[in-house]
């Protein structure tokens, strides 16, 4: 293979980024927006010693799944990967690659949570610019172009209005901040506010989920769970604003994050979770108190030394949510003293390869 060579190929499966996977040349070859049973003719973009990445040109048989995208920009996005597919199909893909990734815990099957809004429901999305060649959109990384989406339809409505402002005349490059060339924009929609930030740090003034609907979800799932349990100790890591745990029942919470938030009837930490000192920290704060439950919702990144939080802790339940199930896997596999005992695949992020995972896990006796 030689990048821009056409190749063949026959899509086998769809990986966990959304790509088809196909094997029928000398290299394993990934291809965005394919479905399983696919075949066609793909350039290749860039390769590897084994393995090569290319863009679909041409289909030659077409999966009975397959359907017309309703998003005029879906062939050129990076920020859409499932339009090109219905619903229920995009959720059987999720959940083969979550069965993928988390097949070393058969025990606990994953119980699928979907939304009810496919599109529209987004209440936050950054754009790239450059001034220079007067474009602003969502970044392509693959070959680092901006791909303008005036009419991207995952974008809640409130955005989408200002999105097409945006766009209308340039109107945009009025708003850049003086003598900035290039950089990011964020458009938030939050408590029936507007903001705009440009060129300050993602979920600036502190995160909240995207989806509002499946956040809902996602809370009325962890209630269930913990359901007629009253805890002495809830030891909250990355709480934000207590999203997770303001409605569990509890004597004393200790909210860990690096942003400092008053949270009701709450002991409430600022501490860098990934500094190396901040478990000692919290460990004499704990007084060598054992926690009920911890509950953790970090970054994309995990946490790799869960296992030291839980041997300091003792706790005796884990709530464990992820928006990257890849590293939670790292996480809770590193694990000895505990067992999952309930998955969940939650669908925060539709249309999108991403979702968000939760894994339910209790102390060995």
């Amino acid at each position: 293979m030689s990048l821009n060579n056409i190749v063949p190929f026959h899509i086998e499966s769809v990986d966990s980024l959304g790509q088809g996977v196909s094997k029928i040349t000398d290299k394993i070859t990934f291809i965005p927006k394919t479905l399983p049973g696919e075949k066609g003719a793909a350039r290749v973009l860039a390769e590897k010693s084994k393995i090569a990445f290319a863009q679909c040109e041409k289909l030659t048989t077409t999966s009975p799944h397959r359907v017309s995208s309703p998003c005029p920009h879906f062939a050129t996005c990076p920020g859409c990967h499932y339009l090109h597919t219905d619903y229920q199909y995009e959720l059987e893909l999720k959940l083969k690659s979550m069965n993928s990734l988390f097949r070393n815990f058969p025990d606990a099957a994953p119980q699928v949570i979907a939304s009810t809004q496919r599109l529209h429901y987004r209440n936050r999305i950054q754009l790239h610019y450059d001034v220079r060649k007067q474009k602003i959109g969502f970044r392509d990384a693959k070959n680092n172009r901006i791909v303008e989406v005036p009419e991207c339809l995952i974008a809640r409505a409130e955005i989408a209005q200002v999105l097409k402002s945006f766009y209308q005349n340039q109107h945009w490059l009025k708003l850049v901040p003086k003598n900035s060339m290039s950089g990011h924009v964020e458009i938030y929609y939050h408590q029936q506010q507007m903001k705009i930030s440009w060129n300050q740090p993602y979920a600036e003034g502190g995160f909240s989920q995207v989806h509002e609907e499946m956040n809902a979800k996602l809370k009325a799932e962890i209630e269930k769970i913990t359901q007629g349990k009253n805890y002495d100790l809830v030891l909250d890591l990355f709480a934000g604003d207590g999203n997770l745990s303001n409605k569990l029942a509890f004597k004393r919470r200790i909210a860990v994050d690096i942003y400092p938030k008053k949270l009701p009837g709450s002991d409430f930490v600022s501490h860098n979770l990934y500094a190396a000192e901040t478990i000692k920290k919290l460990n004499a704060q704990l007084k060598n108190q054992q926690a009920d439950l911890l509950i953790l919702d970090p970054p994309r990144s995990g946490l790799k030394n869960l296992d030291e939080w839980l041997e300091m802790t003792k706790a005796h339940e884990v709530i464990y949510v992820s928006c990257d199930p890849h590293t939670q896997v790292r996480d809770i596999s590193a694990l000895k003293n505990y067992v999952v005992k309930e998955l969940y695949l939650l669908d925060l992020f539709p249309s999108t390869f991403h979702f968000e995972t939760m894994a339910v896990l209790e102390r060995k006796k």
